[in-house]
């Protein structure tokens, strides 16, 4: 598993079109999204309080990098069969459950890179700008609990997608996944956006660190939308039973796709 994580991480770090599609995408973001990114607020006051500006960084780097990120996962895994290599792979000493992990792991690390330098990076502009330290302090809960267990997710439905589907196909098919199960707002049709199944951390934001509660507003169900019983009023148990749906999510579909890679095998 050591193995594996250590050569899928440097692999994909050291690959330029990687590098290249965050980049522009980093340049899309910051184009459309100026005024949010500029203030790190979205109508709360956010952009004053160092807390809350680490947590609308996290939202707007999501709403756009998080695309790029399954992206690029998607022919990860299936790229040792079409190398012609799995099979030498598989016939090796190597625990398969344990080697399938360790890809995971290191894959989704070096792809997740450059969201934690744009996060990290804006956090730091924000504290010498606004003179706010403690900004820095509050990136780091931030990034752990709003951002890397959507990323977990995410990564392991990349990565296990295109044991169905064409590569091509499931880049569409996550494009239009996102936005219908993250952005849109949930009373324009039954979606899976704002609810815990959502892989963009809004019940973290609001259940853990109060984004929003100067104002009386309660996170949870929308007016007219379906879906409801799946968006609970947000507090600091729902945020984390969000980080544990989240979790589990990936490690179901790793090991449905073990179960599948082990099924194509006889």
């Amino acid at each position: 598993m050591i193995a594996a994580l250590r050569y899928e991480f440097l692999m994909q770090i050291r690959r330029p079109v990687m590098w290249i599609v965050y980049g522009l995408a980093f340049a899309a973001l910051v184009a459309t999204m100026w005024p949010a990114y500029r203030t790190l607020d979205l109508g709360s006051g956010g952009g004053h309080d160092p807390k809350l500006a680490m947590v609308v960084s996290a939202k707007v780097t999501m709403s756009l990098l998080a695309i790029v990120y399954g992206c690029l996962l998607a022919d990860r895994l299936i790229r040792d069969r079409r190398l012609g290599v799995a099979t030498i792979m598989d016939a090796s000493s190597a625990n398969p459950l344990g080697r399938l992990i360790g890809k995971y792991a290191g894959v989704c690390a070096a792809t997740a890179a450059p969201i934690a330098l744009a996060f990290f990076g804006r956090a730091v502009v924000y504290a010498i700008a606004e003179g706010k330290a403690e900004a820095l302090a509050w990136s780091v809960p931030v990034f752990a609990t709003a951002i890397l267990p959507g990323l977990a997710f995410l990564g392991a439905l990349a990565l296990a997608g295109p044991l169905l589907m064409p590569p091509l196909v499931f880049r569409v098919l996550f494009v239009a996944y996102w936005f219908w199960g993250n952005l849109i707002p949930a009373d324009m049709m039954p979606t899976l956006s704002h609810t815990i199944f959502a892989a963009t951390g809004d019940y973290v934001a609001y259940g853990l660190f109060d984004r929003g509660s100067e104002g009386g507003f309660v996170y949870g169900p929308w007016p007219d939308a379906a879906l409801n019983f799946l968006r609970p009023e947000a507090s600091p148990a729902v945020a984390v039973l969000w980080m544990g749906v989240m979790v589990a999510l990936a490690a179901g579909i790793l090991l449905l796709a073990r179960l599948h890679a082990a099924r194509s095998e006889h």
